[in-house]
């Protein structure tokens, strides 16, 4: 597990969650990313050029291997301490059959559980550590169109939105 800290941070921020792009970033998704915006991949990105392109788009990128992904500079988990708690990042494949259930039993200490595989897009604010599954980013199995979670914090405290893009 890689763990590192957003230090640059103030209470003002934006996250933006993706997983499952399989080789192709949805443009609708691109162009929500912001210079100062934080982006989490789940994994199964296979192709480095979504990360580097995402990576020039946004103030920081995090990024885990998927079952379909090894690439040498990426981990399989990454812990995020933030101004609003600890954020794990993971693909979650190795967490079948009860997701939710396994994450929360190896992260207890987390505060939001960031993960994809399923290419279901799930937010599950039910207790802590709360869980997302932004769904999947790309081309392959969206559930009828490309998805990603953003979470902004600001003024009016934190918020969670999911973003879809239907197929035509």
């Amino acid at each position: 597990m890689q763990n590192t800290s957003i230090k640059d941070i103030n209470n003002n921020f934006r996250f933006i969650l993706l997983s499952d792009t399989h080789g192709y970033l949805n443009p609708n998704i691109f162009n929500l990313v912001q210079e100062n915006d934080y982006v989490f991949h789940a994994g199964d990105i296979m192709d480095i050029n979504i990360i580097n392109n995402l990576q020039s788009a946004c103030k920081n990128i995090f990024a885990v291997n998927g079952n379909n992904d090894s690439y040498n500079e990426l981990v399989d988990i990454v812990e995020v301490n933030t101004p609003v708690g600890k954020v794990i990042l993971t693909h979650g494949d190795k967490h079948y059959p009860d997701y939710h259930e396994s994450l929360r039993d190896s992260f207890p200490g987390a505060f939001l559980i960031i993960y994809g595989h399923t290419h279901h897009h799930v937010i599950d604010m039910a207790k802590k550590p709360y869980i997302i599954n932004p769904g999947a980013a790309g081309q392959t199995r969206t559930q009828g169109g490309a998805s990603c979670v953003i979470i902004t914090n600001g003024d009016n405290g934190l918020s969670i939105e999911l973003k879809k893009f239907k197929t035509n």
